[in-house]
């Protein structure tokens, strides 16, 4: 490998010092966050645990039904046997990794020692070169005012676009480079496996070309390990990647757009791109590996699925005592903000959705799986059944039911819940004799992009609806 070329292309990494705890990630276990997740319950752990415990006072076994980054199951373990449960592979990852810590002396500069001197890292290095080389000299352009390269680097500077035949109208230095890696790629037959998985699909959109491959090495060291410890291994690149991607919020909705409506780039763009593509990989890796590595061991038996919620409904057991369910309640589906970190656990060359611009035949910008995650949730003609279903379920149970809900403020431009709390209370009532609404006071849910509509929640009250 060639040295002079890794010293160059260090303008992401050289003298970075990062750390990743800062004020919006607690450094106390009780809060661990472990991506950035919209709708988070952090604020409000305690409420929703207090309120747990004055329906079950005895401590008995808990379902966070809809589990997400398992920030719910994490805190509810310390006290109670919790089952989490999610659709989501993401999810499994991250709940099983927070939930069963691993017991064991693992060595963190060690494994990432053997990730950079594997032969894997050293042929995607190679294979790469030709992208990393134009994504500095394209910062570097824009550092000193030419913006355009960058921002057409950022458009059209998707490998797997290229491998498609999908070319937007753009430099011939560009398309040189995409041309001359993706013969590399070929090469090294990294096309069609999982080696190159990252590069492949979100260098360059979502992180620097230099970023993504440092994720397909950790990935391909961290599926040489045991069954046993790979869940953590890859927790913690899950939180890596939340930390480190170049977006909006830190969501993976879509790529940041580099350009204003009238086409002309933004004019704070390089200072975006620089602040996120600085980041190095291994450095923000192995401080969330040694976070998760230190967390304390259960002390009580937790179980995670991975599964639709009614179908999860049907074989958990039945000493659940409460069953914490937070659904999602608009049109605009989660999976869409967690796709690329769906992908990077399933790590199974996606077919990717086609955008309905140009007649169809152009990949997403998103670069979205086709086959994400559609919740019935957020379809208005499904919605109600979801619900009734949900409702039915746990009540055949035995089990109470904590339903988060946040209000919709018609004076604010937010987006219209598909069921209002009077409907909602309509179906409990239907299964449940006590059906009680609890406020938790004024809060906001995080809003990842003020300017995106969808984000935007009330700044009324999260409110529980309390079913028993």
């Amino acid at each position: 490998m060639n040295d002079s070329l890794i010293n160059q292309s260090s303008i992401y990494v050289k003298d970075h010092q990062l750390s990743i705890f800062k004020e919006d990630i607690p450094l106390t276990q009780e809060s661990f966050r472990p991506i950035h997740y919209l709708g988070s319950k952090l604020r409000i752990l305690d409420f929703i645990e207090n309120t747990i415990n004055k329906i079950d006072p005895d401590g008995g076994s808990v379902c966070d039904l809809f589990a997400g980054s398992g920030t719910v199951s994490k805190h509810l373990s310390k006290t109670r046997s919790v089952t989490a449960v999610d659709i989501q592979e993401y999810s499994r990852v991250i709940c099983s990794a927070l939930l069963n810590p691993i017991d064991g002396n693992y060595q963190v500069q060690d494994f990432i020692e053997q990730c950079k001197n594997a032969d894997h890292f050293k042929k995607l290095y190679r294979a790469i070169e030709p992208m990393i080389e134009y994504e500095t000299k394209c910062i570097r352009n824009a550092s000193h005012g030419d913006l355009i390269p960058l921002c057409e680097l950022v458009e059209s500077g998707s490998i797997i676009s290229f491998e498609q035949g999908i070319i937007s109208s753009c430099s011939a230095e560009l398309i040189d480079a995409l041309r001359s890696t993706n013969s590399r790629l070929i090469a090294l037959d990294f096309i069609s496996g999982p080696e190159a998985l990252v590069v492949r699909y979100f260098g360059g959109l979502y992180f620097s070309y230099l970023q993504a491959m440092q994720i397909d090495s950790l990935l391909e060291q961290i599926h040489k390990l045991s069954k046993e410890v790979q869940d953590t291994f890859l927790a913690a690149t899950l939180s890596t990647a939340s930390e480190i991607v170049n977006t909006v919020g830190k969501q993976f909705a879509q790529p940041i757009k580099p350009r204003k409506s009238d086409g002309t780039p933004k004019k704070n763009i390089i200072n975006r791109i620089q602040k996120d593509r600085n980041d190095n990989v291994f450095e923000v890796f192995g401080k969330w590996l040694e976070r998760y590595l230190s967390q304390e061991k259960a002390n009580y038996n937790h179980y995670i699925y991975k599964m639709d919620y009614s179908d999860a409904l049907d074989i958990i057991k039945n000493d659940i005592k409460v069953v914490y369910a937070d659904p999602p309640y608009t049109r605009y589906h989660y999976s869409r903000y967690y796709h690329v970190l769906e992908t990077i656990c399933l790590r199974d060359n996606p077919t990717i959705s086609k955008s309905n611009l140009h007649g169809g035949n152009t990949i997403s910008r998103g670069i979205y799986r086709e086959d994400r995650h559609q919740s019935p949730f957020c379809i208005k003609s499904q919605a109600g059944i979801a619900f009734d279903t949900m409702f039915k379920k746990i009540h055949s149970m035995g089990a109470a039911l904590v339903l988060s809900y946040s209000p919709y403020d018609k004076t604010r431009e937010t987006s219209p819940r598909i069921l209002s709390i009077s409907e909602l209370e309509a179906i409990a009532k239907k299964y449940y004799k006590n059906v009680d609404l609890v406020s938790a006071g004024q809060f906001s849910h995080s809003k990842l992009n003020k300017s995106d509509k969808n984000l935007n929640v009330s700044n009324d009250a999260e409110i529980l609806i309390v079913c028993k």
